[in-house]
């Protein structure tokens, strides 16, 4: 059922937070902004706080950009096979269903947290990816599909987690609207890792 109710996702925008946790500083790094999603493989986030930034994903490229700055950012995730397994657990929220993610992941269902949400964890497969990679856990609506919130835990212990609020699902959203708009005199800088 959540496989039929995410391939009716085809558009996706919503508010979010997220938390990262590192042991290498005491207090969570916290920001938030605005995501938006749309099939196959187009994701904008719109960070506002702690400071301005867009991270536009398209197919197999990624664009950063602080808006003001003189220069942008544009990273190939084929050319880094790390960089694209480190990634890959937080693209495939928006872009893969369930039966896609089970290739990759051993997926365990922990129960309804509420009456709405389904509560999954997800212990990665492959020997190379549980290396940095120990679990992500994902809370899902009962109703839409669209997941509701996730964290991610590496193998050192780190985290990041989102969630997400007013999610707004299949409103129409042009192309352009997930792009970021570089201004002219800013350079991009071409980068085939980060």
């Amino acid at each position: 059922i959540i496989d039929e109710q995410q391939r009716k996702i085809e558009t996706l925008t919503a508010l979010f937070v997220q938390t990262k946790e590192t042991s290498l500083i005491k207090k969570p790094l916290l920001s938030s902004g605005l995501v938006k999603f749309k099939r196959p493989d187009l994701i904008h986030w719109n960070y506002a706080e702690p400071e301005p930034m867009e991270v536009a994903i398209y197919g197999k490229g990624i664009w950063i950009y602080y808006p003001g700055s003189l220069q942008a950012e544009k990273y190939y995730l084929g050319r880094n096979k790390r960089m694209t397994q480190s990634l890959e657990p937080l693209l495939a929220i928006f872009q893969k269903t369930f039966r896609q993610l089970s290739d990759g992941y051993a997926i365990i269902y922990e129960g309804l947290e509420t009456e709405r949400v389904h509560h999954f964890r997800l212990h990665p497969r492959d020997e190379q990816v549980q290396k940095f990679l120990s679990r992500v856990d994902l809370w899902i609506d009962k109703t839409s599909g669209a997941i509701i919130r996730f964290k991610m835990v590496e193998a050192n212990g780190d985290r990041l987690s989102l969630e997400f609020k007013n999610l707004q699902i299949n409103l129409p959203l042009a192309d352009d609207d997930l792009k970021i708009k570089i201004p002219p005199s800013v350079r991009v800088l071409e980068q085939s890792t980060p």
